[in-house]
């Protein structure tokens, strides 16, 4: 997995033994509504069904269970949708970095199918999303638990900000 670090570098996350050069990485805190740097504590890995997502032409796995955040083009109305749900329909990710001004989206397209992988990623709180890079300086938000309820419900992405 890749986390942004505070001096805006993509890290490869690929081993809990390996020591990281990063104290804290970029997350979306949904308690502020706002992108703020948390403190990267323990790293956690995970090992089962996977999916590679395409978005933007930039190639990534993630767990199945875990949920990514999209919204919808016309209305910019915010929502949290599971990766395995992705597959076959079309949804929009939440684009955004440290030097965007607005908030932009992008097809996500599923790329392959991974029964069992194993994925090394930052222990997150089940208020932070974390901002996995898809290119330089721009990320999408995906985090480990459903928290369109408690925190997105009725949000569009101008709420963020």
């Amino acid at each position: 997995m890749l986390i942004l670090d505070n001096n805006n570098d993509a890290l490869i996350l690929d081993s809990i033994f390996t020591p990281t050069i990063a104290d804290h990485m970029w997350v979306l805190d949904l308690q502020m509504l706002d992108f703020t740097l948390a403190p990267l504590l323990i790293l956690e890995e995970i090992v089962g069904k996977s999916i590679q997502l395409m978005i933007n032409g930039f190639e990534f796995v993630l767990p199945a269970t875990w949920n990514i955040l999209v919204c919808d083009h016309e209305s910019m109305q915010l929502d949290v949708v599971p990766v395995e749900k992705v597959a076959g329909r079309e949804f929009r990710a939440v684009l955004y970095g440290p030097d965007h001004a607005l908030i932009d989206t992008a097809i996500i397209r599923t790329t392959n199918y991974f029964p069992t992988h194993h994925i090394v990623g930052p222990s997150l709180n089940k208020h932070q999303m974390l901002c996995h890079p898809v290119a330089p300086l721009t990320w999408v938000c995906v985090a480990p638990s459903d928290t369109y309820n408690k925190y997105l419900k009725n949000l569009v992405t101008g709420d963020l900000i």
